[in-house]
Parts: C-alpha cells; structure tokens; sequence
C-alpha cells in the first residue's frame, strides 16, 4: 500500500498522473498502482481503478452519481475476480460496504463512514477465508482488523475531506 501511494504521489508531483478527466485519473492510478504494488491487493486495486476508468468511459456526462456507480461496479469487478465476500476479513468488507451507501446516498462521506465501520468489524471476526489473514491463526486475528479494509476506509475518509 505505501508503494502504490509514494507511486502516485511521484507521479502527482512530476505531472504523470492524468488529472483533467475522471477516466484518464482512474486510467493513470490503475497504471500507478500496477507499476508499485505486489501481492494480491495490488491487483485487486488496479481491478478497481480499472474497472471504474471503463465504466466512466461509456458515459455521456460525469457526475457524482456515475462515478459512485463506477465504484460499485469496481468493487463487483474485485469480488468477482478475488473471489471473496463480505465476511470473508477482506478489503471487501470496507468496500462492499462503501459501494452500496454511496450508490444510496449519493454521499462519498456516508461511504466512507459505511466503509471504517466495516473495516473495523473485521476486529471481531474470528477467521478469515480469504487474504492474507487467511493462514493467521484465530487468536493473532481477534481485535486486530484487516489492514487491507482499513486501507479502503484510510482511502475513502481522506478523498471524502479532500472532495468536501
């Protein structure tokens, strides 16, 4: 995770990161994210940040609301390729969340309060079918949440500031 931010961070700062359309930014962080990340959440974050550049790209005018929905398809886009659910002690279980308020509400703060919520009800689940925590035994997972949900809720908290 701390590879891909310092990555578009650099890429921010040298003006290599597309800012002007929401495709070409969620296009660029893809690239980002797969040129620093290994492991199975940069894949999985690269899916999502993918995923919501190709679903903006079929749209006539952007807005909060498609762009809410380019989230949700991102986050189906990261289950239906990871494999995992909610309940599973993913990232998943921040972002499926997240996706499902901010579709509702049209508020990326509403979303990024679902999105903490569920990142730290992962504290109280006992095993992980999914991740990294997976081979973790139950008694090192109980009262510590998944970094990767955490990371979402962090991500989602920090643009919902920012886009205020």
């Amino acid at each position: 995770m701390k590879r891909g931010a310092t990555q578009i961070l650099q890429d921010l700062q040298s003006d290599n990161l597309g800012t002007k359309h929401p495709v070409t930014l969620f296009s660029s962080l893809s690239r980002a994210v797969s040129a620093s990340m290994g492991g199975t959440s940069g894949i999985l974050l690269e899916l999502l940040l993918g995923k919501m550049a190709s679903t903006l790209a079929q749209e006539s005018e952007i807005g909060s609301t498609s762009i809410a929905r380019a989230f949700a398809d991102g986050v189906d886009a990261v289950q239906l390729y990871g494999g995992a659910t909610v309940g599973s002690r993913t990232m998943l279980d921040a972002m499926v969340p997240a996706a499902q308020v901010w579709k509702e509400s049209g508020s990326l703060e509403q979303a990024a309060q679902a999105a903490r919520k569920g990142a730290d009800g992962t504290a109280n689940m006992g095993t992980a079918s999914a991740g990294r925590s997976n081979y973790l035994s139950q008694e090192s997972l109980q009262g510590t949440p998944d970094p990767g949900a955490i990371a979402v809720a962090i991500v989602l908290e920090a643009c919902a500031r920012v886009l205020q």
